[in-house]
This record gives structure tokens, sequence and C-alpha cells, in this order.
């Protein structure tokens, strides 16, 4: 066993930048010997890496609750993220039409506008830094556009600095830092018009079993909405942009009609976005093998479980005909991603929209490709690219 793996596995930390360059291999290693894994990092927690494990604790949160859902503490209300059953399906109840399918596809023609306009910036230029160059802008302002309905360019722009924040440190003042500009946008619905149909003004007038939401809850599903609307879509398209420019068999994929009803599965199973998500054991019970006390914190390791060979063959390549991928990159149970159908159409969008101008690319010569640490698991901070236009 490689001795960096060998040293992580005698105290995992899922922050810790220097542990991420082998981190997935030490996960690997704790599926074989040590599934259910503990650490003394931020406190002490366990660490759940197979995937019918992650099955059992997002199957049954009655025993592992979600209501502080960050491995380092989270400050403020994460609403429905952090509500555990049966009080979260009253938010899921109205939530769920504002992310459907249907619901998202009457944006259709502004996210394509918002892809194209960000293209515009770099096209003539053969090359681009995809993160900052595409992927942020094309993603907070889908977010801004359809989800918040606003203009404010410079709430947007702080809106990713802090949710950066929060994906490289998870620490409670990052949280604090997403949940004031909740705030703000939560001030501006107050005094949109009566009309306004889309999820924050939905805010202002649904109800939970006959009572208006709280400001608390306003603020909680604002500041939930913030977390995954930002940060998700911008690096799974930097993931597989990263892909795209490193393999010559991925562009004619993503150019197929319908990819992401398939293929899409595959780029999200082998790198989520999402890493890991925490639980707490609400009583004494049995994991993995390993004995759990009521109180227990516990890291459900999303990234891991979709690397299982238990569970997939050739789990750490792409494999794109796979007959069925039943990939936990959303999540599983109760609180799988609400997000899920909008990621997907903006996903779709972004590839589409760039393929239809640009081809053949590549790795800019003499660049390198920095990754993070935390949440968003080895996502791409910069990649830097040339192309040739169509």
């Amino acid at each position: 066993m490689d001795k960096s793996v060998a040293d992580i596995l005698e105290n995992i930390d899922l922050y810790a930048e220097d542990q991420r360059e082998h981190l997935v291999d030490a996960l690997g290693v704790a599926r074989e010997e040590c599934p259910v894994a503990h650490t003394t990092a931020d406190g002490g927690y366990y660490v759940v890496t197979r995937y019918e494990d992650v099955r059992t604790v997002c199957g049954h949160p009655e025993i592992y609750s979600s209501a502080q859902p960050g491995i380092r503490g989270v400050p403020v209300r994460l609403v429905p993220l952090d509500v555990d059953p049966p009080n979260h399906r009253h938010y899921r109840q109205f939530l769920n039409k504002y992310f459907s399918r249907t619901f998202l596809l009457r944006y259709e023609d502004q996210l394509r506008e918002l892809a194209r306009a960000a293209i515009d910036g770099f096209i003539d230029d053969g090359e681009v830094e995809l993160v900052h160059g595409y992927s942020v802008p094309f993603s907070a302002g889908s977010l801004a556009r359809i989800v918040f309905a606003t203009d404010n360019a410079d709430l947007v722009a702080r809106g990713v600095a802090a949710v950066n924040r929060v994906a490289v440190e998870g620490t409670p003042p990052a949280f604090e830092a997403v949940a004031a500009l909740a705030v703000e946008a939560m001030a501006e619905v107050e005094n949109s018009p009566a009309d306004r149909e889309d999820v924050l003004a939905a805010l202002t007038r649904e109800t939970v079993e006959g009572r208006p939401l709280t400001v608390e809850e306003r603020l909680g599903i604002v500041t939930t909405l913030l977390l995954g609307g930002l940060d998700t879509t911008r690096g799974m398209i930097a993931t597989i942009g990263y892909h795209l420019a490193t393999r010559e068999d991925i562009e004619p994929i993503l150019r197929a009609p319908n990819w992401w009803r398939g293929e899409l599965d595959e780029f999200l199973r082998l790198e989520p976005t999402v890493s890991h998500m925490a639980r707490t054991v609400t009583r004494d019970t049995e994991l993995g093998g390993t004995a759990l006390k009521a109180g227990d914190r516990i890291a459900v390791h999303f990234y891991s479980a979709n690397r299982d060979a238990a569970r997939f063959d050739r789990p750490d390549e792409l494999v794109f005909d796979r007959p069925v991928n039943p990939h936990l990159a959303f999540g599983i149970g109760v609180h799988r991603c609400l997000g899920l159908n909008f990621a997907r159409i903006q996903l779709a969008i972004a590839f589409e929209e760039l393929l239809a101008r640009a081809t053949n690319f590549r790795l800019k010569p003499g660049t390198e490709v920095p990754r993070r640490s935390g949440i968003s698991l080895n996502s791409p901070v910069e990649l830097h690219l040339t192309f040739d236009r169509v």
C-alpha cells in the first residue's frame, strides 16, 4: 500500500488539501478493510465508503438524521436539506413544482442565450479558461435568471465567491456568508410584482401545514438553492470539459442526441460534484460491522460509493455502455437532489451550444489543472483549453 494512502487511512480529513491527491485511493482501501472508517478530524466522525451502506443511511432518516448536514457544522438553516421526515415532505411538495423538467423547460431559450453570450466572450480567441470563462457565468447566470429572477450581477458574483468558499472550507463562517446573501435575495423579492412566478416569489405566499413560511424557513430555502445551484453544475461542466479535452472519444458522445439521458450519468457517477454529506446517528446501531452510538457523526461519501466494485464493474473508469447505472451523484431517498432536472437541462444546453461553435478541444500547453479538496472533491479549479472553431 502506498505510504501516503496508509497515512490518510490513519486519520482521514475530507477537507485536507495535502490528502486530496491520494484520498480516492485511500477510500478504495477503506471499502475493503474498514468500510465505516473513523477519524478524529473536525471533532471526530465516521466515513461511510461502501455503496450499500450509503443506501442504508440515506434510506433510514429515522436513524441517521440530516438535521446537521455539514461535517464542520452549519450555523444556518438549509431547508429542506436539514429537515427529516415527516416534515421534510411539506417543503418538497411545493418546491418540486418549480424544479420539474416541464416547468424549467419554459426557460430553455433564456438558458441558451446565457450560454451563447458566454461563448461570445471567448470564441474568437481559440482558447478559454473553461471554469471562469464559461462554467461560472453560465451556471451563475442560469440560477440568477431562472431561480432568482434577478439582474443583480453583483449579488450573483458575491454568491459565486461565497459558495466557492463553502465548497472548499465547509466552515460555519462560510455558510454564514451565503446566508447573508440569501437575506439580500429575499429583500428583492418582497418588492417584486404580485404576479411573479418563480420559486423565490412562491416563498412569500406558500404555506406549510396551513401557516405561512417563517423568515427563517424562507432564508433557509434560499441559502440551500444558492449552495446547490451555483457550484454543482459549475463543477460538472468543468469535469466533463476535462474529459472532452483529454479523450478523443468524448466529443462524439457529447454530440449525440440525448446524451444527457444516458452518458451523462456515467460522468456523474465517476466524479460527482457533491462528494459527501453529513448525518447524525439518533440511536445506537450497527453499520458495515461498526457499532455506532447516538450522537455519532458520519460522512456519507457518495464519491466513494459510486466507485464501489461490489456495485459497479470497472468502477474507476468511464464506461458508457453500462446496462444500468444507479449512481448516487444526486443522493438517494427523501433527500434526493431537488435540482437534478435543472442540472441535466443546464449540462445538455451547455455542451450543445459549446460544440455548435467549437471543436477539437485540447489542454493548453504549459498549463496545469489544479483541483479542489472538500465537498467538490477533485473538481477542476482552472481548466485552460484551446479549440478550433466549427
